[in-house]
């Protein structure tokens, strides 16, 4: 009798006194099952094998890092590409240079040919009427035209140079034809052929010769950048085809 009416009370002690620690079993089992399943979502989604989709993503970077290491090769490749091209241009730059120079040497050589030729033939101190049919003192003359040269508008010679087509450009240079008419830094017309003593007498100087003014056969004196002194006949004007030619004599300096 004591036996059974003592049961149910010891079962409801006992369950008192266990209570708390099987409501926390029970809460840790499902909070346990929550957070593997939280934690294969988190490593592997879609997989419970979170050691394949590593070694997946180990493949993936391999991969990713292997064509990187093709691209830098190819990058590397085009900068030395580049590099060879860049010389190869300086090397065709510089061959150019040597030509032009080697051209204006000729040239000069050339020139200088013709001078001493020209002087050669003149030591008897005659006079020669080689530009247009004007005599000029040929003693320590540099340079001469043998036929008239012909300008176009806004087209200058200069005076000073040995090169071949006496340095035709459009620049600012000892003889211009532009529009204002003849110009150039020292100009002075002349009644007649001058010698190079009347060139170098004179004292007015002018630096434009309007075009109205401009006429055939003007007899011009000219001082040049370099200070030589040069003798101008225009031999020809055309209005029309906007052109002037001119006999020169260029004298050596003093």
């Amino acid at each position: 009798m004591d036996t059974q009416e003592s049961s149910p009370g010891r079962r409801a002690g006992w369950f008192g006194q266990h209570s708390v620690a099987v409501v926390a079993a029970v809460a840790a089992a499902v909070l346990g099952g929550v957070a593997t399943a939280w934690g294969e979502n988190l490593f592997a989604p879609g997989t419970s094998d979170s050691g394949a989709q590593v070694r997946v993503l180990e493949a993936t970077i391999k991969d990713l890092e292997a064509a990187n290491g093709r691209l830098d090769d190819e990058l590397t490749a085009l900068r030395d590409q580049n590099d060879g091209q860049r010389a190869e241009l300086d090397d065709l730059e510089a061959q150019n240079q040597e030509l032009r120079e080697e051209i204006d040497r000729l040239n000069d050589q050339a020139s200088a040919d013709d001078s001493a030729g020209t002087d050669a033939g003149n030591d008897d101190g005659t006079q020669d009427d080689s530009a247009g049919g004007a005599s000029a003192v040929v003693s320590g003359v540099r340079r001469e035209t043998d036929a008239a040269v012909q300008v176009m508008l806004h087209t200058c010679l200069d005076l000073d140079t040995t090169s071949a087509g006496w340095g035709a450009a459009s620049v600012p240079q000892d003889l211009c034809y532009g529009d204002a008419g003849v110009e150039g830094a020292r100009l002075t017309i002349m009644s007649g052929v001058p010698s190079r003593a009347d060139c170098e007498a004179q004292t007015t100087w002018q630096q434009t010769i309007a075009s109205d003014a401009v006429t055939e056969g003007m007899h011009l004196c000219v001082q040049t950048n370099e200070r030589r002194t040069a003798y101008a006949h225009i031999a020809a004007v055309d209005r029309a085809a906007e052109t002037v030619a001119f006999d020169l004599v260029v004298w050596e300096s003093s």
